[in-house]
């Protein structure tokens, strides 16, 4: 007599978790582009086993490259075409490569041609940084939580740019994995701060970025200060507080 309760609230529980994945898929579909000739679905050549195929449903490449316009040049769009034509021609001696993607394309940079020259350097970088791409909003989301921890009520009227100086000094401590208690700034790097240097050359490196449509791997840390420059003659934190 008690189970019979337990069953009813089970069904009805299973029923829940039903129209909750029925509801989830539905909104995605909505939010996604899912069709066959969609960014989504063009992005399954990153898969070597797709890439591979002669069936591969992308014979142009460029069709995909034109939506990354910060990942390749367009005026080597050609060659990327050329080299994923080629990549078909030379699946029978790449079948010892490792078939998962990010151990793939990277492998593939070292394959060279008769003339020792990279045979898939364009290729293989573009597939790298397309692995790379974020998936999430996850590393802005972390920045904004740390601006939220330098611009609090009591020191709200802090402007972008200090804002901006206190992430970057945060985050050159950070790269040295020591607490701000243990950095030691060096002669230099206190010098190079008094003068605006330090955000001179991050704003010089912001511009040449912009400038250039060549792809890095790396977006998501801005390294504004030299190694040598935090190593060399360091300078007690309690210099600041004089």
């Amino acid at each position: 007599m008690e189970s019979e309760p337990l069953q009813e609230k089970e069904e009805l529980f299973r029923y829940d978790c039903k129209q909750f994945l029925i509801e989830l898929c539905m909104q995605m579909k909505k939010r996604f582009p899912f069709e066959e000739n969609s960014l989504i679905a063009m992005l399954k050549v990153v898969e070597p086993a797709e890439a591979l195929s002669t069936k591969r449903d992308l014979k142009s490449l460029g069709k995909l490259a034109v939506h990354f316009p910060t990942l390749i040049k367009e005026d080597e769009l050609d060659l990327l075409q050329e080299q994923w034509r080629d990549l078909l021609y030379a699946r029978d001696t790449l079948k010892g490569i490792s078939q998962s993607a990010t151990v793939f394309w990277n492998d593939l940079l070292s394959v060279k041609d008769g003339n020792n020259k990279e045979k898939f350097n364009l290729l293989a970088t573009f597939m790298c940084n397309l692995l790379a791409l974020s998936h999430s909003s996850a590393c802005i989301e972390r920045i904004f939580s740390q601006i939220n921890q330098v611009k609090t009520k009591q020191s709200n009227r802090l402007d972008t740019n200090t804002v901006a100086n206190r992430l970057l000094a945060k985050q050159a401590i950070t790269r040295q994995e020591v607490t701000y208690q243990k950095w030691e700034p060096s002669i230099s790097l206190i010098k190079d701060a008094k003068l605006g240097h330090c955000h001179m050359r991050y704003k010089e490196r912001e511009e040449s970025r912009k400038k250039s449509n060549t792809a890095t791997l790396y977006h998501s840390e801005v390294n504004d200060v030299d190694d040598e420059e935090l190593e060399e003659d360091p300078m007690p934190v309690s210099f600041f507080l004089q």
